[in-house]
């Protein structure tokens, strides 16, 4: 059930742009409340574009559930460490993906994922997971368990799904897509802040560069789900935009009706 109060925002004089969405986010409120099915949105693009952000915050406004395929990755990527999987051990990993006993439960703090009951939401996070999850997320079985999983995962009382692949292979009849996009150095900053904001030092912006340009080739160049700009996409490029502004055209254009592109290959940090 689509909450109506998670999704009509008052103006806000610090965010004026919320107020020019609000009249087609009340139609959207409507639409729902005379029985519309429930809607899946799916949000994708490259690292450091802001897509968890601004996919917590629309999955608020629109009262429906919020999944972050990504999480999925680092949880096989997580377990497979602590089991001692070879990342590159495709059937081990694709029969661990089959049955791997993951759970997103909302609380205080935002989604919390548990692993087998236990909380790894942090354990996740860590650099060493973060590119460990990159090669996981290689495999072509691996994925297509994976797919299986993030699907059941998103229920079927509407969700808000970002990742890599969420609009091209896990719901590719998503009425409502985005690819959000940024250039390469307004991404780096954000990655930069981000880690700052968690370990409390800085890490060297080339490095950071080089991180996000080579993980850029690899979702790009993946055989199976590569990063692109799914079909009936719209793209938003955010590296002049504030995250409100990003959810406020996102909820405007949910409102508005299904989008509708054309499929082309990411220009991820060009």
């Amino acid at each position: 059930m689509v909450r109506p109060s998670s999704i009509v925002h008052r103006p806000s004089r610090r965010n004026p742009s919320i107020a020019r969405y609000t009249l087609h986010v009340t139609r959207y409120t409507k639409m729902m409340a005379r029985g519309a099915r429930p809607i899946v949105v799916t949000i994708d693009g490259p690292g450091g574009v802001g897509k968890s952000t601004a996919a917590r915050l629309l999955a608020t406004r629109l009262g429906v559930r919020y999944l972050d395929t990504g999480a999925t990755y680092r949880a096989l990527a997580y377990s497979a460490s602590a089991r001692g999987i070879d990342y590159g051990d495709t059937r081990a990993l694709a029969a661990m993906a089959k049955a791997l006993p993951l759970a997103f439960e909302d609380s205080q703090e935002g989604v919390r994922v548990s692993l087998s009951g236990s909380d790894i939401s942090e354990s996740i996070r860590t650099e060493g997971v973060t590119e460990a999850a990159a090669l996981v997320a290689q495999h072509p079985e691996v994925r297509r368990e994976l797919v299986r999983l993030q699907r059941r995962l998103a229920g079927t009382a509407g969700a808000v799904v970002e990742g890599r692949d969420a609009g091209s292979v896990i719901f590719p009849g998503a009425a409502h897509k985005f690819f959000l996009d940024a250039t390469l150095e307004v991404r780096a900053r954000r990655r930069q802040r981000e880690l700052g904001a968690r370990y409390g030092s800085l890490p060297p912006l080339e490095q950071i560069r080089e991180q996000l340009r080579f993980r850029d080739q690899l979702d790009i160049q993946r055989r199976t789900g590569p990063l692109i700009r799914p079909r009936g996409a719209v793209r938003i490029e955010t590296s002049r935009l504030s995250v409100a502004q990003v959810v406020a055209r996102m909820a405007a254009s949910v409102a508005a009706g299904p989008t509708s592109q054309a499929v082309t290959r990411s220009g991820a940090g060009s």
